[in-house]
């Protein structure tokens, strides 16, 4: 047995579980705050760098008697999990000095991407039910942190559609079990066909409502434009790989019947159109930014729901797309609401008119945010242009599918563009230092870096 092949999973529950307890316990003073904040950044760093050297030297394998299996895809989506962790945390460092509750956002922000790692590598539903549980409790949480009377009625609401949500999900698995006749996530045989179509609807729907995805964005809008800032730059980013890991693990293991294949494709080719048709529409009728953004990404998940719809047809090119739009995705979301939260404290308001003057005033800040809002849209050489492509090039079996996102992806320029033009526009802004800004200008640097790099990722994937 290769022990050595237990580490990439083994270093990085350890280094979370002693931080996440850790900071608890430090945070007394703003001295010791900023040693709880080193802590978690040095945590996540690590994690990192294990996760990508453990990639590098192609440590790939099960562990724990099968229940986890190290891979290309886990290890990558992991990365992207970290990345927008460490993007959203610049931001919130300095924002929450005063909150009472600052070490408690560091501890349950840890525990999600251990809970979203996990499930990275899972290949037992046991596996994906306790990193579900806890993800989604810790996010659930961290909406209503900054307790606030917004921040606590986005949470609640979040909370409890979210409750419904895991009903769904606990009946998912039970069809799932029975109908595959084993807890493994790898099967080559199904003993009811049906209620194995059934099993992958229920867990569909349970997260698609975790990624927000249309019909099931109700709580979706109300939790992004009332929370505080700096809790949604993370909650609706790396938040929404706590639906979008699980749901893939279970779409790209064991042997899908034709039944399964068909009902995939229907199912999440006509939620992909959907979401980003809604998303789309809704959008240009908002003059918030937070707003804009919210509904924009409904239309993103639409785009990322094309790659799972042909996900058990054209699985290779399908994970590859997935993954790079999910780390365009998780690095533009976190920014940008990093973005609004230093927006408000200078101007007052995330309406467009609070844009204006910031390419005169601040011309880092104004270019950066330019950046991850082009990123979005999909253009050339950022990170979600390739994204898009690398998606639309694994619906080829599906002409239609791929014409519908492509129209959809030029007519989202009807509310990015505006949004870049109003920062344009001539107005007042100072150029004030903060955490917000470090991120936005990140997280755009990355944009570009991993953008150029992105094709890369094919050769990656073999």
């Amino acid at each position: 047995m290769n022990y050595l092949l237990y580490l990439p999973i083994i270093i990085p529950s350890l280094l979370i579980l002693f931080s996440s307890i850790a900071v608890l316990f430090m945070d007394r003073d703003e001295g010791s705050y900023e040693r709880a904040l080193g802590l978690t950044y040095g945590t996540l760093v690590i994690t990192l760098a294990v996760i990508i050297v453990s990639l590098s030297l192609g440590m790939y394998g099960p562990m724990f008697s099968s229940s986890l299996y190290l891979d290309v895809p886990g290890y990558l989506l992991s990365i992207a999990t970290v990345v927008g962790t460490l993007i959203a945390i610049t931001g919130l460092g300095g924002h929450m000095k005063d909150w009472k509750t600052r070490s408690s956002m560091l501890s349950l922000m840890m525990l999600t991407d251990l809970g979203v790692i996990y499930m990275s590598f899972a290949y037992n539903v046991l596996v994906i039910l306790t990193g579900w549980a806890i993800a989604s409790a810790a996010t659930y949480a961290i909406t209503m942190l900054r307790k606030d009377r917004k921040s606590v009625e986005a949470g609640i609401k979040y909370l409890i559609l979210g409750l419904v949500s895991s009903s769904f999900m606990i009946l998912g698995f039970a069809a799932y079990v029975v109908a595959t006749g084993t807890l493994s996530l790898e099967f080559s045989s199904v003993v009811y066909p049906d209620l194995l179509v059934l099993g992958v609807a229920l867990l569909a729907v349970s997260f698609l409502f975790k990624i927000g995805a249309f019909p099931f964005q109700g709580w979706l809008p109300d939790v992004y434009t009332m929370a505080d800032r700096g809790s949604i730059s993370f909650v609706s980013s790396v938040g929404k790989l706590v639906g979008i890991v699980p749901l893939l693990k279970i779409l790209t293991m064991g042997d899908p019947t034709y039944q399964e294949e068909v009902a995939v494709i229907a199912l999440f080719a006509t939620i992909s159109i959907l979401s980003m048709v809604v998303g789309n529409i809704v959008a240009y009728s908002r003059s918030d930014v937070a707003s804009i953004l919210s509904f924009s990404s409904i239309a993103q998940v639409g785009f990322i729901l094309i790659g799972f719809a042909v996900i058990q047809i054209n699985a290779a090119l399908a994970e590859v797309g997935i993954f790079t739009q999910i780390l365009a995705y998780v690095i533009a979301q976190a920014g940008l609401f990093n973005f609004l939260g230093h927006l408000e404290k200078i101007s007052g308001t995330t309406n467009l008119e609070g844009l204006r003057g910031i390419a005169k005033g601040d011309r880092s800040l104004a270019t950066a945010s330019t950046i991850l809002l082009l990123s979005l849209l999909g253009i050339p050489p950022i990170l979600g242009f390739w994204g898009k492509l690398f998606l639309f090039e694994s619906a080829y079996t599906l002409p239609w599918l791929v014409v519908i996102g492509v129209i959809n992806s030029a007519a989202s320029a009807g509310y990015y563009i505006p949004v870049i033009r109003e920062m344009f526009r001539e107005g007042s802004f100072k150029v004030i230092r903060s955490g917000e800004r470090n991120s936005v200008i990140i997280a755009a640097v990355l944009s570009i870096i991993v953008g150029v790099l992105a094709p890369l990722i094919l050769v990656v994937f073999g």
